[in-house]
């Protein structure tokens, strides 16, 4: 129930304040694989209709969650607002977890590996797991100027447009 109440104040203080990217769709309200799809389509009919040539570029990224390095994430919500109490308890929450793998036969009976210090993860399938993500890579769209940017969860779809599409770089202008 803890976890509950304060993953609603989060987002709560999230949508209060706007701090996800528009481009992102995934686990909001309102927002779907649909308006995704939407706002991709969109990007690609404005190119066409400015007579400019639009590039896609799909990325999914495999084990997004298991790659997220705790103190930048607690960086970042402290840059978003969430401090003091709330930062401490998530840092509370992130930390001191521990993992181990453990291989049961009905040949050779049970192992279990040697116990780890998980220290770049969001654990799943809990409540904070995707708005963590979200706001970790959601300065994303920022740090690509040149392009539309649509976000779904761990999905990411690029487009950029250009009058000239070249072999070489060079003749490839950019546009925002």
């Amino acid at each position: 129930m803890l976890e509950k109440l304060v993953y609603n104040r989060i987002i709560a203080f999230i949508e209060r304040n706007r701090i996800i990217t528009d481009a992102q769709h995934g686990f909001r309200s309102k927002r779907s694989t649909e308006t995704a799809l939407q706002d991709f389509v969109n990007n690609v009919q404005t190119a066409i209709d400015n007579k400019m040539n639009p590039v896609g570029l799909f990325l999914d990224l495999s084990k997004a969650y298991d790659v997220l390095d705790h103190r930048l994430l607690l960086d970042k919500l402290n840059i978003y607002g969430i401090r003091g109490i709330a930062n401490t308890w998530m840092e509370s929450y992130l930390s001191n977890r521990k993992q181990y793998v453990e291989l049961k036969s009905l040949k050779q009976g049970k192992a279990i590996s040697a116990t780890r210090q998980v220290v770049i993860r969001v654990p799943q399938g809990l409540f904070h797991g995707p708005i963590l993500f979200s706001l970790y890579i959601n300065d994303l769209p920022l740090n690509i100027p040149h392009a539309k940017t649509v976000l779904f969860a761990d999905d990411t779809n690029l487009v950029t447009m250009g009058r000239n599409i070249g072999y070489s770089t060079r003749e490839f202008k950019w546009y925002n």
